[in-house]
């Protein structure tokens, strides 16, 4: 899937958006393993990551920081916003200038599962850190998220990390006395569905017929960490 860029300024600050759909290749595997729906990401990158929002760690006390990290729940972990589709407590923590903007482009600011897929569970890794713009501190944030979805049939797949999507999202939040303003968000997707992604939703790949040269990374851990430049392969053109 193309990189999708959408410019627009709002007020003071600059909301740049760019979401990016990614599957890599992988070689043929011999024969499939038992998948383990109890433990949906054992054996995979995020195995001993924490769970959802435990995952999200703030460096200090600040405000700015308890603030960023509420909207990343919000936006990223909470089952109001990623299974029912409700992103009211995620824009009510926005500066009232920009709800509208954000709230008219979710699928760049937050995470929903496309309708009709079970979801087992969501773990996260990242950081946040500090600087200041425009007058305002800004907290910037680069989090990987991993979410887990339960296979109609397990025997059909081949690997325990076909149940995995991995999301990668680099995002600024400016804090201003009224709430958080996002901005300059950078992402990309490992192992997901590409028509639902198109539509704005997550899902993973097994929900959809296959394609020719997709599949997962014979070694998949760079797409879960959060350090290094955003990957570029995509093949969800």
């Amino acid at each position: 899937m193309v990189f999708c860029v959408k410019n627009r300024t709002v007020s003071a600050l600059s909301l740049v958006v760019i979401v990016a759909v990614l599957v890599a290749l992988h070689p043929a595997w011999r024969e499939p393993p038992a998948i383990n729906l109890a433990v949906p990401f054992a054996g995979t990158p995020a195995e001993q990551w924490p769970d959802g929002a435990d995952g999200i760690v703030v460096p200090d006390g600040s405000r700015e920081f308890a603030l960023v990290r509420k909207a990343l729940v919000a936006s990223r972990t909470d089952h109001e916003m990623i299974a029912r589709h409700n992103p009211e407590q995620f824009l009510a923590l926005l500066d009232p200038q920009v709800r509208a903007e954000v709230a008219g482009n979710l699928p760049g600011w937050s995470t929903r599962i496309k309708a009709g897929v079970r979801l087992l569970g969501v773990k996260a890794s990242g950081r946040m850190t500090m600087s200041e713009r425009d007058g305002h501190p800004l907290v910037v944030t680069d989090y990987v998220f991993a979410y887990a979805f339960a296979p109609p049939d397990p025997s059909k797949l081949r690997h325990q990390r076909e149940m995995v999507v991995a999301s990668r999202n680099q995002v600024s939040y400016a804090v201003t006395p009224d709430g958080v303003w996002p901005s300059e968000a950078r992402g990309f997707q490992y192992s997901v569905a590409c028509g639902a992604a198109r539509d704005g939703f997550l899902a993973p790949q097994f929900t959809e017929p296959a394609r020719p040269g997709t599949g997962l990374a014979d070694d998949d851990r760079r797409y879960f960490s959060a350090e290094g430049p955003l990957p570029t392969p995509n093949t969800c053109g």
